[in-house]
């Protein structure tokens, strides 16, 4: 019985520490992590993301190789759980100055991230709400000054588990958790609405697993035509 339970539910000795992708300008991007397994750094061909952990709080910046400067520093408030309560983003990807944007987050009690504030001052404010269905977010609705800006509709795998530890679209990639708890599947389609109901974009995703589950290749199809692959590696948990 014991070794049933272990082969259903195994105990995975590897974790995530870079991917490459076919049509991307930012094709091999490499995690950087502490002693204790955090994910410390994301680095690419064009930038390089820092993030610094303490106990109540988290630096994260991001350097441009093109611009040869950092174009965005976001300092947060983290709760006893480690995840961002609020946060202030200073962006300055265009040459003409920066911006600052004021961040606050909410969570149910189950710890998934349910709404996102980005306050951009007179540019306006954006409101993400995030909808769950058995652990996984399946509706994420965006909002521009009390207008719905746009919708995206997520369906899953149920018999693949996410365990790379990632979700594309939240804060970051939710890096360490620090919006809360992962959906626990994979992806199969994304479906992205404009708030006038203009169909945006839909992306069907294909993964080819190994016996633990990892994936170890992500295939983007729009319609039939393959518009990307995606290759994960892996190495022994410290």
């Amino acid at each position: 019985m014991r070794s049933k339970v272990q082969r259903e539910n195994p105990v995975i000795q590897r974790s995530l520490v870079k991917w490459e992708s076919t049509g991307d300008s930012a094709s091999s991007t490499r995690l950087g992590k502490d002693s204790q397994g955090h994910i410390t750094s994301m680095e690419n061909n064009a930038e390089l993301n820092r993030f610094q952990f303490s106990t109540d709080s988290i630096l994260l910046t991001e350097y441009s190789k093109t611009n040869n400067r950092i174009v965005y520093a976001f300092k947060g408030r983290l709760d006893s759980a480690g995840r961002l309560t609020e946060g202030t983003a200073i962006v300055g990807y265009a040459d003409h100055g920066t911006d600052t944007v004021l961040h606050r987050f909410e969570y149910d009690d189950q710890g998934y991230l349910v709404k996102e504030y980005r306050d951009y001052g007179k540019a306006g404010i954006y409101i993400i709400i995030y909808q769950y269905e058995a652990g996984d977010a399946i509706r994420i609705s965006t909002w521009y000054n009390n207008e719905l800006y746009n919708t995206k509709e997520l369906e899953y795998y149920t018999g693949k588990n996410n365990l790379t530890g990632l979700e594309d679209f939240k804060f970051r990639k939710n890096i360490n958790h620090m919006v809360g708890n992962v959906s626990k599947h994979l992806v199969k389609k994304i479906t992205s609405v404009a708030g006038n109901g203009k169909l945006n974009y839909s992306f069907n995703f294909e993964y080819e697993t190994d016996d633990e589950g990892l994936p170890l290749k992500l295939i983007t199809r729009k319609g039939k035509k393959v518009s990307g692959v995606t290759t994960y590696f892996y190495a022994a948990k410290v």
